[in-house]
């Protein structure tokens, strides 16, 4: 939450979110329009749709209220032949796969062919990595490699690691990937943040000594 800034105005943006069933899109967008994580999300028949309000900092230290439209897109495969029209008009969204299921990484090739033939050309777009709290310190070193992998195969720069459950990172994703969509619109050149596991990790770490 962005405090004791001054606001200029309000802005509407419309986000997605894909990737497999199971993943945890639903439990993302719960975690940011309450704040809260619900282990018991239900899965997503075909479409869901939440209002957000965000706060986005700008580069020059002001503020703008962000009314972001979030589109849950279900993940099954029954579901695939709506999904295109609901992709039209988004100014960004994210590929979501599980990092301890590598077989939910294996259909985002598809995603994101969904994806490029249904938005602007150049429409910001995150890999994500969920559930990032179950995997342990040994499985570092593969989840990299596959990270880099997926970069490659899917051209896709920016990527980020988080756990709804945690919080981890939660806030770092909105606010990177809602500001890349205010300047992408606004035809500003969009900002290209590295990937980091060493920065998840130091996130982890500063959220975790601050609970003690």
């Amino acid at each position: 939450m962005i405090t004791n800034k001054h606001k200029t105005g309000s802005f509407a943006l419309k986000f997605c979110v894909l990737g497999d069933g199971g993943v945890g899109k639903t439990t993302l967008i719960e975690r940011i329009a309450t704040g809260n994580f619900n282990p018991t999300t239900k899965m997503t028949i075909g479409i869901n749709f939440s209002l957000i309000h965000l706060d986005l900092a700008l580069d020059s230290g002001e503020a703008i209220d962000i009314n972001l439209t979030v589109w849950d897109l279900g993940g099954e495969d029954r579901f695939r032949i709506i999904l295109p029209s609901y992709m039209q008009g988004a100014d960004g969204g994210i590929l979501m796969y599980d990092v301890n299921r590598y077989t939910s990484s294996m259909s985002l090739p598809n995603w994101y062919k969904m994806w490029k033939e249904n938005v602007v050309p150049g429409t910001p777009i995150y890999l994500i990595g969920s559930k990032f709290d179950l995997i342990k310190p040994t499985m570092y070193s593969m989840v990299e490699n596959n990270i880099k992998s997926l970069k490659e195969e899917l051209g896709i720069k920016i990527h980020f690691l988080i756990s709804t459950k945690d919080g981890l990172m939660i806030e770092d994703l909105m606010q990177t990937i809602v500001k890349d969509m205010w300047r992408f619109k606004n035809r500003v050149k969009p900002i290209q943040t590295p990937y980091s596991l060493e920065r998840t990790l130091r996130m982890q770490k500063s959220s975790t000594d601050s609970q003690r």
